[in-house]
């Protein structure tokens, strides 16, 4: 593999990854004001991605039962 082929996977991995960083940002920004438009921090997450967003920012319910699938 040459230079200038190891600079474009490289350059196709960044763009890559920024993309899915960009995708989670979203995700998470969007559970963010949903959760704060319902005021459903007091109860269980009511998604997938309010869940997942709990999860990454450490917020928590203390009186909440857990979700069960």
């Amino acid at each position: 593999m040459s230079g200038g082929e190891a600079a474009e996977v490289i350059a196709i991995l960044a763009v890559f990854l920024g993309g899915v960083a960009f995708g989670v940002l979203v995700i998470v920004c969007k559970a963010i004001k949903r959760e704060d438009r319902r005021l459903s921090l007091k109860s269980v997450a009511p998604d997938a991605a309010a869940r997942g967003t709990r999860l990454v920012t450490g917020v928590g319910s203390r009186d909440a039962p857990e979700h069960s699938p």
